[in-house]
């Protein structure tokens, strides 16, 4: 039968890559906040879905979004590998910003400047 491998699951790679240890990676990078997007790159075009952690992907998401990846926080990618969580994807993610309440008043205008402009520019939800 032809049709003994056809299956409507999606096509998933878990991409995990140690940050901070100098972990290398095919694309080149050292394990470092958006070292891997090559290999993510890479990944996004031949699998239906990537599911992978911000260190991945970083900033490197605003200039190159895949939109079959599903970036998840540590935990919660450690839950999903152990089986005890599902995903779903996202369609608008929103922002959290927390400012130290000792820091300079300055600064916090500068934090809050950046923030108001991410929000006019890029159109992110920033609360």
């Amino acid at each position: 039968d032809n049709n003994a491998f056809v299956t409507t699951r999606p096509y998933t790679v878990v991409l995990i890559v140690p940050t901070g240890v100098g972990a290398y990676t095919f694309g080149g990078g050292g394990g470092y906040s958006g070292d891997a997007l090559p290999v993510a790159r890479a990944f996004a075009r031949v699998a239906d879905r990537i599911i992978t952690h911000p260190n991945v992907l970083s900033g490197s998401q605003l200039y190159w979004p895949l939109d079959n990846a599903m970036v998840v926080e540590g935990y919660g990618l450690d839950k999903f590998a152990a089986g005890e969580w599902g995903l779903r994807p996202v369609h608008q993610n929103r922002i959290g910003v927390v400012i130290d309440q000792g820091i300079e008043p300055e600064l916090r205008a500068r934090q809050l400047q950046a923030a108001d402009a991410a929000r006019a520019v890029l159109g992110l939800d920033v609360a």
